[in-house]
């Protein structure tokens, strides 16, 4: 059965806040807040090819056609590197612990875990909570001459110096494995090495199981899970809202990262709030109820808000620093062009693949995604965006003043705190991840077949 969201919540090693309550049916969201009402956004260049078969949602009694084929490379990308997870995982033994602050080398900013937003929103509920519990990592690299790295967090909740669980890639049958049993599990695989100014990143996913909708509704078929969890999960401690340091709950949202590119130096699995903040482009899918997420019907023409298995295509609006809560606003690219605000693509169908693609080409990023969709039948959705259109995507440049002066320039107050968000004399490395980045959020499994990694012919 499911268990109701805590009302109260027991430390295992200080003393902790309890939940919030869950939100009521027509609130907008904990983990992604964004409105489902959708406006055009003008620049960029989308397509959506689609083979002539019958949307998956109306059924077919004949096989159905392949996909349409992606596009191919830019000229002058070759094929580089190409994972098949057919060798095993050299994870190490032993966790490394996270103790936080300026020296730990997976300190960033102020949306840290321990940074100074949270420290100040929260005040001493919040620093409790933290100290409730041990953080620990694992960071190891991964096929021919190291090019990936795998991120592991987990969390020891009560204390010893052991994590009770942690998220895990498994190599089988040609596949790497995500699992997170717990939704304070993270774990992602991204690369090495900065990317170039031109490159192309491919991955292909299957097995998507992080909660959603079935036939039945929200709940699992035995009736143990909602939208994925047990039921009394919750975001803590990084995930409140201003006006309450109370933790919200877990169970609205649940999903995975099919691709992301992101803009500092070394990803890894953080709290939610701080990977809202670090994402350039992303296509993922977040679960949510009550809906706070919208999915373009190409039938009715319209968009329908809908909270299960939708695909996302998004480049971060520049314009602004956005909500710090939940970062930028999105530029998503539908089937009807590209929206403002949380309209998404289409929607994943169980026991199906999907490839996606992130290629830059030193003006633009262009997103792809291909498979067999709820709506669109077997389609390849293309999105091409230049960095400097109408909104920009945010900290697109790799160096600083790539293709000039930084389009925005906006002084952020948070808290005491005030800060560039935009500073001319920063660039922004891009690297590529794909997984469980959240370590406050999500749960379940998910496969990654391959990943394939274009570069400059030398």
């Amino acid at each position: 059965m499911v268990v109701p969201v805590a009302a109260s919540f027991l430390l295992a090693c200080a003393g902790a806040p309890a939940a919030s309550p869950t939100p009521a049916p027509g609130a907008r969201g904990t983990a992604d807040e964004a409105s489902v009402e959708g406006t055009g956004v003008k620049g960029g260049v989308s397509t959506a090819t689609t083979a002539a078969s019958a949307p998956a949602s109306q059924g077919s009694t004949t096989q159905p056609p392949r996909a349409p084929a992606l596009p191919p490379p830019a000229a002058g990308l070759q094929l580089a590197y190409h994972e098949t997870f057919e060798a095993p995982f050299a994870e190490p033994e032993a966790w490394t612990e996270d103790t936080y602050g300026p020296k730990s080398p997976w300190h960033v900013d102020d949306f840290d875990e321990d940074g100074a937003f949270f420290a100040e929103a929260g005040g001493e509920l919040f620093r409790a909570g933290l100290r409730s519990f041990r953080a620990f990592r694992k960071s190891f690299t991964h096929g021919r001459d190291g090019w990936l790295t795998v991120e592991l967090y987990g969390r020891d909740q009560n204390c010893d110096g052991v994590p009770e669980s942690g998220g895990r890639f498994t190599s089988e049958g040609g596949k790497a494995h995500l699992v997170s049993k717990r939704h304070h599990d993270g774990a992602i695989l991204r690369s090495t090495r900065p990317l170039p100014a031109r490159y192309r990143v491919e991955v292909t996913v299957s097995g998507i199981r992080f909660g959603g909708a079935g036939p039945g509704g929200w709940l699992s078929p035995d009736g143990s899970k909602l939208n994925g969890y047990d039921g009394d999960e919750i975001g803590d401690p990084w995930r409140f809202r201003t006006s309450t340091p109370i933790p919200l709950p877990a169970i609205t949202d649940n999903g995975v990262y099919f691709l992301c590119i992101t803009d500092y130096a070394r990803p890894a699995p953080h709290n939610n709030v701080f990977i809202h903040h670090h994402r350039k482009v992303v296509m993922d899918t977040d679960n949510n109820i009550p809906a706070w997420s919208a999915v373009w019907n190409p039938h009715t023409k319209r968009a329908e808000p809908d909270g299960s298995h939708y695909v996302s295509m998004i480049f971060l609006d520049g314009r602004a620093f956005g909500s710090p809560w939940t970062g930028n606003e999105f530029i998503s690219f539908t089937p009807s062009g590209f929206q403002e605000g949380a309209v998404f693509v289409d929607k994943y169908l169980d026991g199906e693949a999907y490839t996606f693609v992130v290629e830059r080409d030193g003006e633009a990023y262009t997103l792809a995604v291909s498979g067999r969709f709820h709506h669109g039948g077997d389609t390849t959705y293309v999105a091409r965006r230049r960095f400097r259109d109408d909104p920009p995507t945010w900290h697109y440049n790799q160096t600083p003043g790539e293709l000039g002066a930084p389009p925005m320039r906006e002084t952020v107050k948070l808290g005491s705190r005030t800060f560039e968000a935009w500073p001319a004399d920063v660039g922004y490395p891009d690297h590529f991840f794909f997984g469980d980045p959240h370590i406050n959020y999500y749960e379940g499994t998910a496969a990654f077949d391959d990943v394939k990694l274009y570069l400059p012919a030398q």
